[in-house]
């Protein structure tokens, strides 16, 4: 199955924020493509640094959290209840496919007061010494997952290639190959490391060595 244009064209606008869906009141929406983005997030995804979330959205400000309901239903009956947690993340069960495409998703409120939004985001590094590999196959999951998102539009999308590490003050990274030769990159004057995606690193015993963790770090191509 083909993910929608819906998906594709907010793919092309945000690496951030892939879709929004509003439902109305009483009505209802396949519950496939949801299903296939969190398959492809939880199941698929070879990066534990690469996060991917449904979260709620309230436009309304009488609407409390605990006024939404959302759940799913197959012929009729209630197979599962959405769990939403204190920061809006929707929790629903993944399904094989074929069953997905026959479950619909169901919402307690109008489709001006609540909305479900996709967000994307990576996760924080947890080291200072870390395994080159283990980092920039980071960027093999967003290109795959933008690639299936947007379908016929992922011609037009450019592949990311490059990891950005942003920091507070100067830092270097080091990396150390198999052969223990080094090369050694140093921030420039807006304290901003770029280091590409190289195949030998990728498929070596290669690794980065931190002066200190980044503030931030994201895909570029």
């Amino acid at each position: 199955m083909k993910l929608s244009t819906v998906f594709a064209a907010s793919v092309l606008i945000s690496t951030s924020i892939f879709s929004h869906f509003s439902y109305a009141k009483g009505r209802s929406i396949e519950y496939g493509e949801m299903n296939q983005v969190r398959d492809m997030a939880t199941n698929q995804a070879k990066s534990k640094y690469f996060k991917t979330a449904f979260k709620l959205n309230i436009n309304n400000p009488d609407i409390k959290p605990s006024d939404v309901k959302i759940w799913l239903e197959r012929e009729g009956q209630e197979i599962a209840s959405a769990v939403i947690d204190e920061e809006g993340n929707i929790s629903l069960p993944i399904l094989p496919q074929d069953e997905a495409e026959k479950t619909m998703l169901h919402t307690n409120q109008n489709k001006d007061d609540v909305g479900i939004s996709l967000y994307t985001d990576v996760i924080p590094l947890d080291s200072a010494l870390l395994k080159y590999s283990d980092v920039f196959v980071l960027l093999d999951d967003i290109n795959n997952f933008t690639e299936q998102m947007a379908g016929g539009f992922s011609m037009f999308i450019p592949s990311m290639d490059e990891l950005k590490f942003t920091f507070e003050a100067p830092a270097t990274i080091t990396v150390k190959d198999s052969k223990g030769k080094t090369k050694t990159y140093k921030t420039d004057d807006e304290f901003v490391i770029e280091i590409p995606k190289k195949k030998r690193w990728m498929q070596s015993d290669t690794w980065l060595e931190f002066s200190a963790l980044p503030a931030k770090y994201e895909p570029i191509n």
